[in-house]
């Protein structure tokens, strides 16, 4: 088997966007048009989790419109951000515990959105106070560990001129978390995806509701909730089956019925549920 990692974010680092899509296929259509590689006719599969995971489900979506001479056997994915409002309000906010982490999560989109919207960018400036704006600043040049560090349990509220502001009720970013979230395409490949039942960093609350539409508009998918807490936890434990089902497609073996197994087994409103 060839492997190819792809560059998904670019040079921008435009994270969680359709652009990761495109980049991805874009990687993938020189992969198989190199011809010193012999992969032009070679059947491709997709894997990510989280970051990638949001890569990854992108592509699925985009294969159709943006690159259907790409080959793809079928995707597996965990952990993957969908509505994307639902996300911002959640990680903007004071969270208890563990699951205050997910702060960080917010200033990293505020940064990769602005660059992917440069329009944004002007509206950020006027909303943040000028300690938030120091941060903003801090973060532009840092990889993403150091990066978590600075930002978990720091909620964007907290340094907004007005801290009742909701920005994902802004017009410029309701637009923006739209059109980037996940669900505008059914995927036509088999879909293996995987979510924790307690995720600090994504709820399930989250995902759950693109699960199911994906479902109802008929999805070639196969969807189960992994009975253990916590967002690395859950990468180390998906990645198991994700292996095998892709190895499995890739040597042409079907890739299984599709199913829906999920659940939420802890009580509403529980911080990363």
């Amino acid at each position: 088997m060839a492997i190819n990692i792809p560059d998904y974010d670019g040079k921008a680092v435009t994270w969680i966007t359709n652009a990761e899509g495109t980049m991805v296929l874009d990687s993938l259509r020189a992969m198989k048009n190199d011809t010193a590689l012999g992969l032009a006719d070679s059947g491709i599969a997709l894997y990510g989790y989280s970051g990638g995971g949001s890569a990854t489900i992108h592509t699925a979506e985009l294969r159709q419109t943006y690159a259907p001479d790409v080959r793809l056997l079928g995707a597996a994915f965990g952990a993957a951000p969908t509505n994307l409002t639902a996300l911002l309000n959640y990680a903007t906010s004071p969270e208890p515990g563990l699951t205050g982490t997910v702060n960080f999560g917010a200033w990293i989109g505020l940064v990769m959105w602005s660059r992917a919207y440069p329009e944004l960018a002007h509206r950020v400036e006027e909303l943040l106070t000028p300690e938030g704006h120091q941060i903003l600043a801090d973060i532009q040049h840092r990889c993403y560990a150091t990066l978590a560090l600075t930002g978990a349990c720091r909620p964007i509220n907290a340094y907004l001129k007005d801290p009742d502001t909701k920005l994902e009720a802004l017009p410029e970013f309701a637009n923006v978390l739209a059109d980037n979230s996940i669900g505008h395409h059914i995927p036509d490949i088999p879909l293996l995806w995987w979510h924790g039942m307690w995720d600090e960093l994504i709820p399930p609350s989250i995902i759950l509701p693109t699960v199911d539409d994906y479902w109802n508009r008929g999805a070639n998918l196969r969807f189960y909730t992994v009975p253990a807490p916590e967002h690395i936890v859950n990468a180390v434990l998906g990645w198991i089956l994700a292996t095998a089902w892709t190895s499995a497609i890739l040597r042409g073996l079907p890739p299984g019925p599709t199913f829906k197994a999920d659940y939420q087994p802890l009580p509403p409103g529980f911080p990363g549920a």
